[in-house]
């Protein structure tokens, strides 16, 4: 059986499960799934791109620790993710990372 495209999400140690939630719920909002997985790597650029790379939909979401979110797509350098979402930040941003990575895959405007 064939996992359905989703952006991957990977997040290091133990992210706020909020934070999970919200960023998750952003992406089905425009009607794309998330793929969760936990990994050792707790750099959230790492995270993002390695998931983008690794992404069916070359779309991926890192969340470090302290509740960090980047959105990172394959095709851009490492060091330049779509989108960041700082540690601590209210809860409409998170959702707005999610939606971001969804539109990314959709092929529409950001704003």
């Amino acid at each position: 059986m064939t996992e359905k495209p989703a952006i991957v999400l990977r997040h290091g140690g133990s992210p706020d499960p909020a934070v999970l939630r919200e960023v998750c719920a952003g992406a089905e909002e425009e009607g794309v799934p998330t793929r969760v997985e936990q990994v050792r790597e707790a750099d959230v650029l790492a995270l993002a791109h390695a998931a983008a790379l690794d992404s069916p939909l070359e779309t991926g979401i890192g969340i470090d620790g302290a509740g960090g979110v980047v959105v990172h797509h394959a095709s851009l350098p490492p060091e330049a993710p779509v989108h960041r979402v700082e540690a601590g930040s209210p809860r409409p941003d998170l959702r707005t990372a999610g939606r971001t990575a969804a539109r990314i895959v959709k092929v529409l405007p950001l704003s």
